[in-house]
């Protein structure tokens, strides 16, 4: 992944979204300092879709001055909230790559916390292919297949089906 194409993803979100993700990012990293640091690293797999949504919700709240939501106006909250969780990976992303010192040419790898270090690049690699591939309906199913192979320990059914469309929703703004 080049600058340019992480600036092209980064570029499709909206300003409040970006502002919040480097938010978000900066909370995770402190989390996973300080009072997490005894959690399974699967939780930070999730953790910035999470704290997304919540922050999302809480900002949308302070902003319209009020809590009361149309049934369209909470799915548009949670879906910027994935959209924010989204762009703290892509920061994460970013800041492993490009400024830790660490490259790795590995988009994947930050959402990969359920497979071995020595098998990530395998798993990422087999996940991209195996989505080339792969028509929209079918997406999770063979994110799923292919997680299910590298994982270590094995992921139960719901952890599995949830990372999944974590990483399909991750692939697809990465596209």
């Amino acid at each position: 992944m080049t600058v340019l194409e992480l600036y092209g993803a980064l570029r499709r979100y909206g300003v409040d979204v970006l502002l919040l993700a480097l938010g978000v990012t900066l909370l995770t990293s402190l989390l996973k300092k300080t009072v997490m640091k005894s959690v399974s690293k699967k939780v930070f797999v999730f953790l910035p879709f999470g704290l997304g949504i919540l922050i999302y919700s809480l900002y949308s709240i302070l902003s319209r001055g009020g809590l009361c939501f149309t049934a369209e106006e909470i799915s548009a909250l949670v879906k910027h909230g994935v959209s924010t969780g989204c762009a703290a990976t892509l920061y994460y992303v970013f800041y492993e790559q490009f400024l830790r010192g660490k490259f790795t040419a590995d988009p994947l790898a930050p959402l990969l916390e359920c497979v071995p270090e020595e098998r990530r690049k395998e798993a990422s690699a087999a996940i991209l292919s195996a989505c080339e591939n792969a028509g929209e309906r079918e997406l999770t199913e063979v994110i799923s297949e292919q997680l299910s192979a590298f994982a270590d320990p094995p992921l139960s059914e719901e952890e599995a089906a949830l990372t999944a469309e974590l990483l399909k929703e991750y692939i697809s703004s990465l596209a």
